[in-house]
């Protein structure tokens, strides 16, 4: 390289993958819903920590969180009267 070239680096920034979830907040915590394989239905869990995240369902686009949580609303009574809603999922990351 002489004296009259520059080094270019071309720097890539990852696009970060922001996912939804279906939340509430039940007696001041953050509850998720989450898909129990075993028992085939929705269920809520707390939402404490990060490690927390990993067991919830995150749907990749808006749209299809609102689809499962206007399912829900339709199928699961006990579910539907939580006020759940749907959230970015860095809203509980810390």
């Amino acid at each position: 390289m002489t004296a009259h070239q520059k080094s270019t680096t071309i720097k890539t920034v990852s696009p970060i993958l922001m996912g939804y979830v279906i939340a509430t907040e039940i007696k001041g915590v953050n509850h998720c819903v989450r898909a129990n394989v075993e028992t085939n239905c929705f269920e809520l869990i707390p939402v404490q920590f990060d490690s927390d995240l990993s067991k919830v369902f995150c749907h990749p686009n808006k749209t299809g969180a609102m689809n499962i949580l206007n399912w829900i609303n339709k199928n699961d009574k006990k579910l539907a009267r939580k006020k759940l809603q749907v959230c970015s999922e860095a809203k509980f990351s810390k």
